[in-house]
């Protein structure tokens, strides 16, 4: 289960992402560490970034 912080840092991320905003590569890292063991933030990935995110990483 993610805590409240978690889950609302894991939206700001996403949310950077898809607007072409700056992430740092700490916080990409964060998110990839979280979405290879949780999953539901793996969906949450899938469902922000689409289907190609999941081709890219598993290229």
């Amino acid at each position: 289960m993610l805590s409240t912080a978690t889950r609302l840092r894991i939206q700001n991320i996403l949310n950077r992402i898809e607007n072409d905003q700056s992430v740092t590569l700490e916080e990409r890292i964060f998110l990839n560490k979280l979405s290879s063991i949780s999953t539901v933030v793996s969906g949450l990935v899938a469902s922000s970034l689409g289907p190609e995110a999941n081709s890219i990483d598993n290229d």
